[in-house]
């Protein structure tokens, strides 16, 4: 990526923050198919995938119905599926997993990453924290992408946990209330 198109995503990245602080950001909610706007995310970071040798899979129903923003809803996937890339290890794999549950959605985004320390895992979620300092503070690397997910998934009426053991790689558990299971096509 060119500067210029860094710059431009850190600006992004910082407009969405601002309007998350404000309350100024709005729920668009509306009906939206889960498995479709999963492939389309794992379509979108599958040449960068490719690119580092990783193995992506997906494990998800052929219809999951879900009232939801779908705009942050895309940006939380992309976002967990381009960091469990960006930190994971050569052969190794991205798996997203998507399933409805007690009312609720889950997903979830495992590597076999170099994972995060105990001590960094309560803070990566806090805007501008990077668990490897040894990062340029790029706009893609400035520590803002995991507070965005936090903020939207909040916005969402969900939660997000992380599990993860160094050099063993993470997953991140998002989990969305899916409100009606009795939701038709």
């Amino acid at each position: 990526r060119s500067l210029g198109q860094q710059m431009s995503l850190l600006v992004e990245r910082l407009l969405a923050l601002a309007r998350l602080d404000a309350g100024v950001d709005t729920m668009r909610a509306q009906p939206v198919d889960v498995a479709v706007l999963a492939g389309q995310c794992v379509d979108l970071v599958r040449p960068l995938a490719e690119a580092r040798d990783l193995q992506l899979k997906v494990r998800c129903p052929a219809h999951v119905p879900l009232v939801a923003d779908p705009d942050k809803l895309r940006e939380v996937i992309t976002n967990l599926l381009h960091n469990a890339i960006e930190y994971n290890r050569p052969q190794g794999s991205v798996s997203l997993e998507v399933e409805r549950e007690n009312g609720h959605l889950r997903l979830e985004v495992r590597d076999t990453g170099i994972g995060i320390a105990p001590e960094a895992q309560a803070r990566i979620f806090e805007r501008f924290y990077r668990a490897d300092p040894s990062r340029e503070a790029t706009g893609l690397h400035a520590g803002l992408g995991l507070a965005i997910v936090k903020g939207y998934v909040d916005l969402m009426g969900g939660s997000i946990a992380v599990d993860s053991a160094v050099g063993q790689g993470s997953t991140f558990r998002v989990k969305l209330p899916a409100g009606d299971d009795k939701v038709t096509r």
